[in-house]
């Protein structure tokens, strides 16, 4: 049996190469689809796993996307009608490509998803989905403009559960970047400024973020730009901040930092589940977010900059006070994957 599997994102290639090797280990074959965008690419050769990479971002303008998505479509419909085997399945995180090419060709759809107020993607994807999967922190009337309660399956956790649980930290990754244990170590990850749900900002948070804490000489920061421009305009206000030019271990490397500061949701995910103490300056709500907080997990949620900075202060100044051991609380947490090789009867 084949398995097609598509990720767009770095979160993605860590999910995906996650239901991969799993797969691969009960039989299954699988083929994994991706773009050039971000830090994707590199997290596959870091993984040595091998994608099919197909097309690019399409950037911030409407059209920009659309003339992407369109291409990748045309390119994957190419590529997926012509292998030796149809395959059974096709697994997103709800990639508009891929899913109107599975579900062109009849292939059954089952998409993972934790992002309702990603709207005009949920549109596009959902209604074409026989099963998605979503973590019970978000009530399934979150999704129900797009898919009907009945397609929706909950699961007592958080995607990424699926590879923070089976996580042993590398400190090779800081001799990557110049660093050691002994460093005082913040990571920082952008915004989603060019996705279509994030509100434009003549300055982002992180960019703020960034100018509070840049005069404490003795921390060493750690910035995941998204985009290009981010990384050029980073590296000229900031020069002393450490801006990796290709993937590195990142989980391992948020295990060895005193902060994570993120401008998304996955990082201070990670960091949280983790014990280490996380701040997402996510402009929204996120329902998995606030789950993972009410059970203790050290992620904060601030919308104001200035509020931020004043945790980041106490956390920095006593990171003892604030890290958490969270080996326990982790383990009682349900993993995605598994929940997903159930649905495809194991």
């Amino acid at each position: 049996m084949l398995a097609w599997l598509e990720a767009l994102t770095p979160k993605q290639a860590q999910l995906m190469i996650e239901i991969k090797s799993r797969l691969e280990k009960i039989g299954w074959k699988t083929i994994i689809t991706t773009r050039k965008h971000d830090y994707t690419l590199g997290i596959f050769r870091l993984k040595k796993v091998k994608p099919v990479a197909i097309g690019v971002y399409g950037g911030a303008s409407s059209k920009g996307k659309l003339y992407a998505s369109l291409y990748r479509s045309k390119k994957l419909l190419d590529l997926i009608s012509k292998l030796d085997e149809k395959p059974k399945v096709h697994i997103s995180l709800s990639s508009p490509d891929a899913v109107r090419v599975a579900f062109g060709l009849g292939i059954p759809i089952i998409l993972l998803n934790d992002t309702p107020h990603s709207i005009f993607v949920n549109r596009l994807t959902l209604p074409l989905a026989d099963k998605i999967l979503i973590p019970k922190a978000i009530p399934k009337e979150a999704f129900t403009y797009a898919a009907p309660p009945n397609r929706l399956i909950q699961y007592e956790g958080v995607d990424e559960v699926s590879w923070i649980k089976k996580l042993k930290p590398k400190a090779s990754v800081l001799r990557k970047l110049g660093l050691s244990r002994r460093d005082e170590i913040v990571v920082i990850r952008s915004e989603e400024v060019k996705a279509s749900y994030y509100p434009k900002l003549m300055e982002t948070p992180t960019i703020k973020v960034l100018s509070e804490i840049y005069g404490r000489n003795e921390l060493k920061i750690v910035y995941f730009a998204r985009y290009p421009d981010q990384k050029k305009l980073i590296s000229e206000r900031f020069p002393r901040v450490i801006i990796p030019k290709r993937a590195v271990d990142a989980p391992s490397l948020i295990a060895f930092s005193r902060l994570v500061v993120t401008g998304g949701g996955t990082m201070a995910r990670e960091g949280a589940l983790l014990g280490i103490p996380s701040i997402s300056l996510f402009p929204a709500k996120l329902h998995v977010n606030e789950w993972l907080s009410a059970k203790g997990f050290p992620l904060w949620h601030f919308r104001r900059v200035e509020d931020a900075v004043e945790m980041m202060d106490k956390i920095l100044d006593e990171p003892n006070k604030f890290r958490v051991n969270t080996s326990r609380m982790l383990m009682e947490l349900e993993d995605p994957v598994e929940v997903l090789l159930k649905i495809l009867g194991r």
